[in-house]
């Protein structure tokens, strides 16, 4: 008897797009595993309340994330990104030392400056001085800070930036409510609990403090934080006893090192996530309720990674004194060794790190100079 071949019913490209469409499970697993590096920085940038939790969301890239963070507990020993986003110098005033910034937080605060917490008078010089001269850049602004006095160090403030997490947070578990509430659906609510309580519980591991502020507390040190040759803005941070010693933070990742139970807690969580990701595999039903949490969450997330803040967030509370802006760079840094000795002669190399072309620039810095050495010897001689 000769075989019957049999027709299988196939269903059409239209078919399988618009299940896909209905039901994006499938989707919602492998957006699970992107954005890890902007959870990271968005943990970095909430981290740090003695009190409450990180108010940090669950979104997409957090499963990746968990294994990310537990590379970096076990391998590079940190939780913070390993190198700060603008490459940036700290000037050491005693003793004219400068090295490259290897902190985070640092860095995010040079970066933030001109946008978020320049003040108005400096900002209303340098375009004076722009519209002057018929220019897109002036010479070296000077701002000149110190430690807020009575603030604590190492506590950040809670901006509206952080408290936002909280806020998104609610309307997260609004969109979940609804799931459940309308359709019957826990599972969905069930989700974003879990996930939310795992994101908290990450970002709030108290290695996140330790690593933030690995320095000590009230300095006398002055320092100056700055791009480099040929940048446009100088920060001078005056040692008043009441600051940080931005020295021991600009080596974050020297001595700094994860501590046992992080890396223990650090791998359990990252095997909750994945019992997270299996389950999200299996929802077949109101799947959009959860890429819309998930969509929500990641552009808080997002937001957070990028937004500008001021240093008090950052739990660097400064006040600021003056600025100093000469029509030349060599005028800025002259200026501010005759209000602020010593601080243009640890400039100097760095902005002119060649020979002096003028005889005038040459003698006030020859002069300069043997003044801080007689300063010197008259100190070492008193304390002998």
């Amino acid at each position: 008897m000769a075989p019957q071949l049999r027709l299988v019913d196939r269903p059409s490209v239209e078919h399988e797009i618009l299940t896909q469409w209905r039901r994006p499970s499938d989707i919602l697993s492998l957006l699970m595993l992107l954005g890890s590096d902007i959870v990271q920085r968005a943990i970095a940038q909430q981290a740090g309340d003695p009190h409450l939790p990180t108010p940090v969301v669950f979104s997409f890239g957090w499963v990746a994330y968990a294994f990310t963070g537990l590379l970096s507990a076990v391998g590079d020993n940190l939780l913070m990104p390993p190198s700060p986003d603008t490459s940036s110098i700290l000037i050491s005033i005693p003793n004219g030392y400068p090295r490259a910034n290897q902190s985070w937080i640092l860095g995010r605060v040079l970066r933030d400056f001109e946008v978020s917490w320049m003040t108005k008078d400096a900002r209303a010089g340098l375009e004076a001085l722009l519209e002057k001269k018929n220019a897109f850049k002036a010479s070296l602004c000077i701002s000149v800070w110190e430690p807020t006095s009575g603030a604590q160090p190492k506590v950040p403030t809670r901006d509206w930036v952080w408290w936002s997490g909280y806020v998104v947070l609610l309307l997260q578990f609004g969109l979940a409510s609804v799931a459940w509430g309308c359709f019957g659906n826990w599972v969905v609510f069930t989700i974003t609990l879990g996930g939310s309580i795992l994101a908290l519980t990450t970002a709030s591991l108290p290695q996140w403090r330790r690593e933030r502020w690995a320095c000590r507390e009230r300095t006398k040190k002055s320092f100056v934080l700055c791009r480099g040759n040929g940048c446009q803005h100088a920060l001078l941070i005056r040692g008043t006893g009441a600051g940080i010693d931005m020295e021991d933070l600009a080596s974050t990742g020297q001595g700094t090192t994860t501590q046992v139970y992080t890396r223990l807690i650090t791998a359990f969580l990252a095997a909750l996530w994945i019992v997270l990701l299996i389950t999200v595999a299996g929802m077949k039903q109101q799947t959009w309720f959860l890429v819309g949490i998930g969509a929500l969450g990641m552009m808080h997330t997002v937001f957070v990674a990028g937004k500008s803040r001021s240093p008090s967030a950052f739990g660097i509370h400064l006040t600021y004194r003056e600025y100093i802006l000469g029509e030349k760079a060599m005028q800025s840094l002259m200026e501010v060794e005759e209000k602020y000795p010593g601080v243009g002669i640890a400039m100097l190399p760095i902005f002119f790190p060649g020979e002096l072309k003028y005889q005038e620039e040459v003698e006030f810095w020859n002069g300069r100079k043997k003044t801080k050495k007689l300063e010197l010897h008259s100190s070492a001689f008193s304390l002998n």
